[in-house]
């Protein structure tokens, strides 16, 4: 691959001298280099005249304490021209902060103020409108491509006062990509190059160059550009968006509202364990317990590919779904909408636990929710009991943990529930409400927790360390043969200046082991900060932990969780670790006073929910950044007057349901 930025006379020139360097190298190698050379060449020179550079005026600073990176700041990008009367599509990423304007320039340096037409926020683009006496040179946006897996293709762009072209070659890595709206290339892509053109070695344009992330794969849409790993939306599909761009509809990506029983998204099971309340899906009559045959025509087998046929629909798109429930098939259609009304996590209070069911049948996988200990002054208190086994919520089965949380955090606030039950044998069925996750932190624990420890705590503090970073970490656990049940993890991420883990940990060991909760302690890499890179390292410990010591939870804090304690960089890094890695952490605890990251908000999401503990009184004494994830369905937990003790037994109630 080659990534070229140069002014008009070196980018052409930059191509003889890469033939005349190859003239030492063997005939057929110097042959190819030309005919590539040229055909890249060409190729360029075909979409160039439809492709500017989009500036814009007067943006706004960002958060207070965020890094400015490359792609926050007010650098150009790019844009197509696609209609001759001066419609022009570009990255979204022009308006991710307020503007004074957007001025387009064009080929000839000439430039022109822009107004936004519509944008499609589904695929990250935007469609701008110039006034122009003269037509301008449009591209044209194929309605199908036929470019296959493999083949060279080139990101076109412009860059400078004087508009050099700008081009990087690689292949097209695959396509269908972030749940079916992505192409994917390996070409590397700058945030200059972010609503370019994609095309192919015949000139041909195949995509539009946009910022964008796998889920829960960086930070921020940006954090991939220059990594090998870019994405362009198919002008197939931007075709037919235009029309409605065009009409000035903003377009939403389609919700739908089903969430999976199963925790692998790779299982063969499209299960459901829960369906949003007041979303499509439960208006148009589909319900736990469903199993989902096909979406939208397409047969599905995991709820990956359930994911992959919802991705390219937008809100308003009407589509099929066939299911199955109580071994029947039938068919329903579903209206998608552009939003759900967010989560309001539930609580009914207990520990339960898995353990090998009685089916009376050969199936080996079968498992049981036992209630393992009830949470004093709790919903299930007085109602539910140690043993009791839970088979089912409001006529749905529950078979494994994952189903019964995932039933709670979607469920609706302030409304009774029916649980199936079996007790000593016998089935009956328990009513209750549960009460709310947000709210006041409890100082209740459960009995089983708060037995006589052993007078030998057995915990000690060992190293923790990967072979190929610089972060220093270390934990205190039990010994294998001391473990106890229901424990918690709590990775500790250190202020940058503090740098050595065990001598962090040496003030938390007793309450540690007093609470039950395994404490990791990690150091940044940098004495002066923690690095965006670093949310790759910490996940990586967390996982390593996990394979050590078998926890029920685990969260991730910063020392100034604890009231009086001042924040730290680490406060801004345990944001950005818990809302980017959302498979390791069930829980936040941060400084009220912390520094929100550059992070790109995504909603709360039922199989995986998210909680948030902070040192308050109120939540009318919580930071402004607090309000927008409350919004998005994060439920905030109430602390008070933190210590140590009271973030640890947060921690291990996390594993509560």
């Amino acid at each position: 691959m080659k990534s070229i930025c140069l002014s008009r006379l070196q980018c052409w020139c930059a191509f003889g001298l890469m033939i005349l360097f190859a003239s030492s190298l063997p005939a057929q190698t110097t042959t190819q280099r030309q005919q590539m050379a040229t055909a890249i060449r060409n190729a360029a020179n075909r979409v160039l005249p439809a492709v500017v550079s989009i500036e814009v005026v007067g943006v706004a600073a960002a958060a207070a304490g965020s890094d400015s990176s490359e792609v926050a700041s007010d650098a150009p990008s790019c844009g197509v021209i696609v209609d001759a009367s001066g419609l022009i599509i570009a990255s979204d990423i022009i308006l991710r902060r307020p503007s004074a304007s957007v001025l387009v320039v064009l080929p000839d340096e000439t430039r022109l103020a822009a107004k936004v037409v519509a944008r499609d926020q589904h695929r990250g683009l935007v469609l701008l409108q110039v006034k122009t006496n003269a037509p301008l040179t449009a591209v044209e946006l194929p309605g199908e491509v036929t470019t296959p897996v493999g083949a060279s293709v080139i990101a076109v762009g412009r860059y400078g006062t004087d508009q050099s072209p700008m081009v990087s070659s690689g292949i097209l890595s695959a396509s269908g990509r972030l749940e079916g709206t992505m192409l994917q290339t390996d070409a590397r892509v700058s945030p200059t190059y972010y609503g370019g053109p994609l095309i192919d070695l015949y000139g041909n344009t195949i995509g539009i160059l946009v910022p964008a992330v796998a889920p829960g794969g960086a930070p921020d849409d940006t954090s991939w550009y220059d990594s090998g790993i870019a994405f362009a939306v198919p002008t197939p599909v931007l075709a037919q968006k235009l029309i409605r761009l065009r009409e000035g509809t903003d377009i939403q990506q389609g919700l739908i509202g089903i969430v999976p029983r199963s925790k692998d998204p790779l299982e063969q099971d499209t299960e459901l364990a829960a369906v949003r309340v007041r979303s499509p899906a439960e208006k148009a009559g589909i319900k736990a317990g469903d199993t989902i045959m096909a979406v939208a025509g397409q047969p599905v087998t995991m709820f990956q590919e359930v994911k992959q046929a919802l991705g390219p629909y937008d809100a308003g798109d009407e589509i099929e779904i066939r299911y199955k429930r109580d071994g029947r098939e039938s068919s329903v259609r579903v209206t998608l909408t552009d939003s759900i009304p967010p989560l309001r996590p539930q609580s009914i209070g207990v520990w339960a636990v898995e353990r090998s069911g009685e089916t009376g049948d050969d199936d080996d996988s079968a498992v049981e929710v036992v209630v393992a200990d009830v949470l004093p002054e709790s919903p299930s208190d007085g109602k539910l009991r140690e043993g009791d086994v839970i088979q089912g919520m409001n006529g749905a089965s529950i078979d494994t943990l994952a189903t019964l949380r995932r039933k709670l955090v979607t469920a609706e606030p302030d409304a009774e529930i029916t649980l199936d039950v079996v007790r000593e044998g016998d089935a009956t069925q328990i009513s209750l409400t549960p009460r709310s996750i947000a709210g006041e932190l409890t100082q209740q624990a459960l009995p089983k927790w708060t037995e006589e420890l052993p007078a030998d705590k057995n915990w000690g503090t060992k190293e923790l360390r990967l072979p190929d970073v610089s972060n220093l970490g270390a934990y205190t656990a039990p010994d294998p043969d001391a473990m106890r049940d229901g424990l918690a993890l709590l990775v500790v991420l250190l202020p940058p200046e503090q740098r050595d883990p065990k001598e962090a940990l040496a003030d938390l060991l007793d309450v540690a082991y007093q609470q039950g909760v395994v404490v990791c302690a990690i150091c940044s890499e940098d004495d002066q900060r923690w690095q965006p890179k670093e949310i790759d390292v910490v996940s990586r410990m967390t996982t390593m932990m996990a394979q050590r010591v078998q926890v029920g939870a685990t969260a991730i804090a910063s020392l100034a969780a604890v009231k009086g304690v001042k924040p730290t960089a680490a406060d801004s890094m345990v944001i950005a670790m818990a809302l980017s890695d959302r498979k390791n952490f069930d829980g936040i605890a941060v400084s009220d006073q912390a520094r929100p990251p550059a992070v790109r908000l995504r909603e709360n999401e039922p199989d995986r929910s998210l909680q948030i503990l902070l040192p308050i009184k109120s939540v009318d004494e919580g930071p402004t950044w607090l309000t927008p994830l409350a919004d998005s369905g994060y439920p905030v937990t109430i602390g008070g007057e933190l210590r140590f003790k009271d973030l640890f037994r947060w921690a291990r109630l996390l594993q509560t349901i």
